[in-house]
């Protein structure tokens, strides 16, 4: 219970702090005559609950440079500083292990030993015979004397005899190819003439669908001339079904502004903003700006220009024309503000729960329903 009652407090310690706790911002700008354009200085900052989380950023020289700091230090002291512990840590620890020493020392007189031991053995090398060996020829048959002593007179004479079989099958294979001869001589012309059949065939089927291909081809032209006109009126029908669909849908715009809900929503998003504006504007700006042209014409524009942020800064910023002829831009720029989250979460909440903007949401998601049907 104590542990659950230290959680909720610290979970509504942070609520309040992100509800009450304001960010505030600032910024600077100075420009000073003899520099160019882009020689101008700026820096901005971003904090939250006493400084304790900020964010800056600088323009300098044409760059830009950002930083994080979280109680005063950056977060790249704070990489830099861990990312050197881990690796202090890793380096010490493998110079203080003397287990970790011996370890390396006995894998390496291991795989020393090991290495040895193969050299030696692949050190050994088979020697083969490479005396001749005696070849003997019978009857155009080659034997070794090996052979010749393992095998009998009994096979050996079985040789001879399958020779002259060897003899007799050659003559009877002499007679089989001139009968033969004279039966592919006779089928040579019978594929003659079933191929001489087969071209005048395909002859035939070619022309025929020659023949075939252009009839379809000028049916389809015929075809294609008589659905003219009735494409034609449909195209008509098409385009006076887009007018009228344009015309609708203006009618529903004028009649979705028009219409008192949305117009009560317009005016309730209309004065939100107006709150929401005035909150975040800057509470204090101090500053003045000299700034000339060769044109006086320009000079006038800009004047005028100028003459509009009057509101916003309340005439707190000094401005001085020249109208000399030359170009000049020099002067400072101060500013600082503060933004609350709980005016933020204050007018979402009253943009949520308005009638008007859910009648407003609803119309647009449901445009097919009229006007006076859901109100």
């Amino acid at each position: 219970m104590i542990l659950l009652g230290i959680l909720i407090g610290l979970v509504l310690l942070l609520l309040l702090l992100i509800l009450f706790c304001p960010v505030r911002y600032r910024a600077s700008a100075e420009k000073k005559r003899t520099e160019g354009i882009r020689e101008i200085r700026a820096s901005g900052e971003v904090s939250w609950l006493l400084h304790i989380i900020s964010a800056r950023a600088f323009w300098e020289e044409g760059k830009i440079q950002t930083k994080i700091c979280v109680f005063g230090v950056p977060l790249s002291r704070l990489k830099q500083k861990l990312s050197g512990k881990k690796k202090k840590t890793k380096t010490d620890t493998s110079k203080k292990d003397p287990s970790v020493q011996k370890k390396q020392t006995e894998q390496e007189k291991y795989s020393r030993s090991y290495n040895s031991e193969e050299k030696e053995e692949t050190s050994v090398i088979i020697k083969e015979d490479t005396t001749p060996v005696e070849v003997e020829e019978i009857e155009g048959h080659r034997y070794t004397p090996d052979l010749l002593e393992k095998e009998p007179e009994d096979k050996i004479s079985e040789i001879l005899p399958e020779q002259t079989d060897a003899c007799d099958e050659r003559d009877y294979r002499r007679e089989d190819g001139i009968s033969k001869e004279i039966d592919t001589s006779v089928s040579e012309h019978k594929e003659t003439e079933n191929k001489n059949r087969k071209r005048i065939k395909d002859l035939i089927l070619k022309i025929a669908g020659r023949i075939k291909s252009v009839l379809g081809k000028f049916l389809t032209v015929v075809r294609n001339a008589l659905r003219v006109p009735s494409r034609i009126l449909k195209k008509i029908q098409k385009f006076a079904l887009t007018i009228r669909k344009f015309c609708d849908k203006i009618n529903w715009w004028r009649e979705f502004i028009d219409h008192p809900r949305t117009r009560a929503a317009i005016s309730f998003l209309w004065e939100d903003g107006k709150k929401l504006i005035h909150h975040v504007l800057p509470t204090r700006i101090t500053g003045k700006i000299t700034f000339g042209s060769e044109d006086p014409a320009v000079t006038g524009t800009v004047l005028a220009l100028l003459g509009m942020t009057i509101p916003f800064h309340k005439n707190k910023i000094m401005v001085n024309p020249l109208f000399d002829g030359e170009n000049i831009l020099e002067g400072e720029i101060f500013l600082k503000g503060r933004i609350y989250g709980v005016v933020l979460i204050k007018i979402a909440i009253e943009l949520y729960f308005n009638k008007n903007i859910k009648y407003v949401i609803h119309r647009w998601r449901h445009k097919e329903v009229n006007h006076g049907e859901r109100e």
